[in-house]
């Protein structure tokens, strides 16, 4: 706001206009003279002098009339030479002569003095004094004026308003009531508060309507409607003040109105204000506004083209308006179809700005307009430039997910991965944008077949947002990883919950259709059926569908019902796909084993006869002509079968089935009793077939036949012509092994032992390198090699830990160890089964418990044996092994707790254990005939098991021994060296003999 004009040399003036009288009066007198010489040095800037002229006269002429005016040309002075103590000079005079003229000329300076040096509480204070000196009313309403635009200016705008209505009610013919009025209307307006603004510039025009200042309210009133909303009174208020308003206010009105009638939707209205502000602004920056607004009329307006080129024109410069324009201009180019153009605008946006104001938001809509168009290298530049830069984004979450779809769209998947990454990492990212950028990391991992990583973004993403978009289709995907991964449980259990929680999504359909073949998949066929024919009832297939999803889940019904053995189901449902292409074959080769496995033979083979007559091109054909010959044969049609598989072999020779037919004629004749005829036929698949899977089962065929036809065995013999002739064979090597492993099941373990050497030393294969070895090993152990053994069996585990052999080689290590007395190596062989197969970890803890008690570290043994009933509580091997130490502690009731159970209720070799340590429980206490009763059931219960049978005998004979009975001591030690030789009892046994002299 803007002051009136505070000098106070205008009421100095007319002080001195009213003095000419006095002057008039007295020309020559002393006392004028002095006076007049004192104001003549005062205009002339010698204040010093002039205060001296009129110290003087107040000196010299107390009573004067002129005293009091010389008092105040003598403060004035003063001040003037002594600017520093203006404020006490003055207060000194209003002291001195309250109420006067002069007195409220001076507080007004000192107001104008303090308002000018900001000092507005001061300037108030010295204009109310003025106000309460008896001032004249337009005085009072100026003064009061100006209190309040001191108020204002010190933003106390309460008070100002106040003082503001204080003026217009307590002064109302003043000319500054309307002023004040349209002050107050202003003030408002300056603060945003457009319904009380408005209403006081009604009050003014209510109260003054002929003033010229409430002409010109039209446009602060217009302003104040405008800033409401209130477009239609703005544009009235503005029209009709047109007429009396300056070059600058009619312009500002003229815009106004062209921005009302374009919120009201009059474009044509809109449009010549807009176009009326251009001529009114040619050439100067203002003209911008009203390209500006003209753009927001047309994109209104869906008039693209004009939009962009307004907004061109306004995209002058580099203020915020040059920045704002050439985004909208480079927006409605798109939004015209013009993306070229769109993207030459955006990119000279890139060129033009790099900083500040809208860059983020251009930059980011840019790059996804590079983006629809397939421009996914400009999109990463784009983002990466905004990303590097040094400015502080306002929405990072949503660049950097921007910036991994781009780099997922040009497959980049590791950056994309980083980008969103970066996204979640955004502190200000908000959940829903943070959820996108979740759901596309997961995705893009899945896209990777990373699916067990994905699998858990997908989750957090559903357990989040459930009920969202993204969430619902979240589900769906983490439903499908479990899926892709086999895990079809988990896969079928997410799949259910999308079917039952959103039935009616798009995505329903599909849940079900992957409900069904997970529940497939798992072998539950029954559970199966219902959402597959929900889905075949209720959903369609997608429009670009690779194949047939109708035909698939029908055949899917029927393999179903087929798999739980409800034949006649199967049949109806495979009947529904026959014709369907393709799987109309496969249908109809089901229903053609449904009715064989329904034991309808002859409907079996005339489907079958039918499948090849009408799909003689599947590629089930070969499949179903063996099937026929295969019935034939099953049903002991041998003849038949023979002419069937011979069809199979003329109709599709040198394929499996031709192998396999050949094979098959050997069984035809073997059945038939036609031996020789049986034998040919074998001989003829190792002869034409060489390279097959049946050479091992046609030996054996040829080794059955001879012996079936009272001949000597040669198919040894045989084998080894094979193998001479076709040393390259696919089956070579599992011939060769098969030739180690009959001698070894034979029982012939030293030939055996040399035969599997020999094959480790031959075969070019490492797939039965592990069984071989682990074979080996168990020959090593029945001619009692046991060292050997041990060895082969660390091959294994060193070589090949990954294979099936390597959890019982460790496991069989650690047992051979602990009977050569080796039980640290022995405990660290277990160890390391609980390390490298978690699988075994109570077989592990066993052994462990095992070798620690024998090194005597019972505490330690019993920690490994409780550790192994945590893994299995009716562990019978842990229950014993607690046993052991409990009788190594002396703590019988527990040994007796622990031992006898497993005893009771097992016939295992672990039973047999057991029993043994109940008998050595009792005979260290002493209780020798219960003892012996217990070491008896040994041999009683557990005959097989000659290593605990034999140690409680020996046990039994110490038990009379100590009883003093010497004869029954001496039979049993002669029947253990008798009845096990080669055991360990068998050895202590011939030495007590020795010792007792009795051997």
């Amino acid at each position: 706001m803007q002051f009136v004009p505070k000098s106070t040399f205008l009421v100095f003036l007319l002080f001195v206009v009213s003095s000419q009288s006095i002057f008039s009066q007295d020309l020559q007198s002393p006392a004028t003279q002095l006076y007049r010489s004192g104001i003549d040095l005062y205009e002339k800037g010698f204040y010093e002098e002039s205060a001296q002229h009129f110290s003087d006269f107040t000196t010299s002429y107390p009573e004067h009339d002129l005293r009091i005016s010389a008092e105040y040309y003598l403060t004035r002075a003063k001040t003037g030479a002594d600017s520093a103590n203006i404020e006490a000079y003055y207060q000194d005079f209003v002291l001195r002569y309250p109420g006067t003229d002069l007195s409220e000329v001076l507080l007004k300076d000192l107001g104008h003095r303090f308002t000018d040096a900001g000092e507005y509480e001061a300037a108030i204070e010295y204009y109310q004094q003025a106000v309460d000196s008896w001032m004249k009313e337009k005085s009072a309403a100026e003064t009061k004026y100006w209190i309040a635009e001191a108020a204002a200016e010190n933003q106390d705008y309460e008070y100002s308003r106040q003082y503001f209505m204080a003026v217009a009610d307590d002064h109302l013919r003043s000319s500054w009531a309307p002023k004040a009025l349209y002050a107050r209307g202003r003030l408002y307006l300056e603060e945003e508060k457009y319904d009380a603004s408005t209403e006081a510039f009604e009050v003014l025009r209510d109260r003054f309507p002929n003033s010229e200042i409430t002409r010109r309210v039209g446009t602060a009133l217009g302003e104040a409607y405008y800033q409401q909303g209130r477009y239609e009174e703005a544009t009235e208020a503005l029209r009709s003040a047109l007429p009396h308003l300056d070059t600058t206010s009619r312009t500002k009105a003229v815009f106004l109105i062209a921005e009302s009638q374009n919120y009201l939707g009059n474009y044509d209205e809109a449009s010549k204000a807009y176009l009326q502000y251009i001529n009114l602004t040619k050439g100067t920056p203002e003209e911008r506004i009203a390209h500006y607004g003209l753009g927001w009329l047309y994109n209104k307006q869906e008039i693209y083209h004009w939009a962009a080129e307004s907004f061109g024109r306004a995209a002058t410069g580099d203020d915020e308006i040059a920045r704002k324009a050439l985004y909208y201009k480079a927006v409605n180019e798109k939004l015209g179809s013009q993306y070229g153009k769109s993207l030459d605008s955006f990119r000279e946006f890139g060129d033009r700005f790099k900083e500040g104001f809208w860059v983020e938001k251009a930059y980011y809509e840019w790059a996804v307009s590079a983006f629809e168009v397939s421009r996914y290298d400009e999109a990463i530049e784009v983002l990466l430039e905004l990303v590097r830069s040094d400015m502080q984004l306002e929405d990072a979450g949503k660049v950097y997910t921007m910036l991994g779809e781009a780099f997922y769209a040009n497959a980049e998947y590791t950056r994309a991965l980083q980008a969103f990454e970066e996204a979640e990492k955004a502190g200000d990212i908000s959940p829903q944008l943070k959820r996108q950028a979740r759901f596309q990391k997961a995705w893009i991992m899945y896209r990777n077949q990373a699916y067990e990583q994905a699998q858990p973004g997908f989750e957090a993403v559903y357990a989040e947002a459930p009920q969202t978009e993204i969430g619902k289709e979240a589900l769906f995907w983490s439903a499908d990883t479990y899926y892709k991964m086999n895990q079809y449980s988990q896969a079928a259990r997410r799949f259910k919950m999308f079917v039952d929680n959103y039935p009616d999504d798009t995505m329903a359909g599909a849940a079900l259709y992957s409900l069904g073949w997970s529940y497939f998949e798992m072998g539950q066929f029954q559970n199966a059926v219902g959402p597959l024919r929900n889905f075949l009832q209720n959903y369609k297939a997608p429009d670009e569908a690779l194949f047939p999803y109708d035909t698939d889940t029908q055949l899917r019904i029927g393999d179903a019902y087929y798999a739980v053995g409800n034949y006649q189901e199967a049949i109806a449902s495979y009947s529904q796909a026959l014709g369907a292409e393709p799987g109309g074959d496969y249908a109809m080769f089901q229903i053609a084993n449904s009715y064989y496995r329904a034991g309808r033979t002859f409907d079996a083979v005339s489907n079958f006869r039918k499948t090849l007559r009408i799909y003689p091109y599947s590629r089930l054909r070969e499949q179903a002509q063996y099937n026929i010959a295969y019935i034939y044969l099953n049903t002991n049609n041998y003849s038949q079968a023979v002419e069937e598989f011979k069809a199979v072999i003329s109709k599709y020779p040198g394929t499996h089935w031709a192998a396999r037919s050949q094979y098959n004629i050997g069984d035809a004749y073997y059945n038939a009793g036609e031996y020789e005829r049986a034998i040919q036929a074998y001989k003829k698949v190792l002869d034409e077939y060489p390279r097959s899977d049946y050479i091992i089962e046609a030996i054996n065929g040829i080794q059955y036949a001879q012996l079936s036809a009272g001949r000597s065995d040669s198919s040894s013999a045989i084998l080894e012509d094979f193998l001479s002739d076709n040393p390259t064979s696919a089956t070579a090597d599992q011939l060769r092994y098969r030739q180690a492993l009959n001698v070894f099941q034979s029982g012939d373990y030293e030939n055996a032992i040399s035969e599997f050497r020999q094959y480790l030393r031959v075969t070019n294969s490492e797939e039965l390198v592990p069984e071989t070895y682990a074979n080996l090993a168990e020959a090593y152990q029945q001619t009692d090699q046991a060292k050997n053994a041990l060895e082969a069996y660390r091959t294994i585990a060193d070589e090949y830990p990954d294979s099936d052999q390597a959890p019982s080689a460790l496991s069989s290590m650690g047992t051979i160890q602990l009977e050569l007395g080796r039980n640290p190596e022995a405990h660290t062989s277990y160890t390391r089964l609980l390390d490298s197969y978690p699988r075994f970890r109570q077989e592990a803890y066993v052994g462990m418990g095992n070798a620690s008690l024998a090194q005597g570290k019972t505490d330690q043994a019993k920690q490994e044996f409780e550790s192994a009933l945590e893994v299995n509580a009716n562990s019978q091997p842990a229950k014993v092994g607690l046993g052991k130490v409990a009788v190594s502690n002396g703590n019988y009731e527990r040994a007796r707790e622990m031992l006898v159970p497993v005893a009771e209720s097992s016939s295992t070799e672990i039973g047999a254990e057991a029993q043994y340590y109940v008998g050595q429980m009792l005979q260290k206490q002493g209780s020798y005939n219960e003892a012996i009763e217990e070491y008896a059931k040994v041999k009683v219960l557990f005959e097989a098991f000659d290593y605990w049978v034999s140690q409680a005998m020996y046990n039994g004979a110490e038990c009379h021994i100590r009883m003093g009975n010497r004869g029954e001591a001496m039979t049993i030690l002669n029947s253990i060296i008798n009845d096990y030789p080669g055991t360990d009892a068998q050895q202590k046994a011939q030495a007590l003999l020795e010792r007792s002299g009795e051997s």
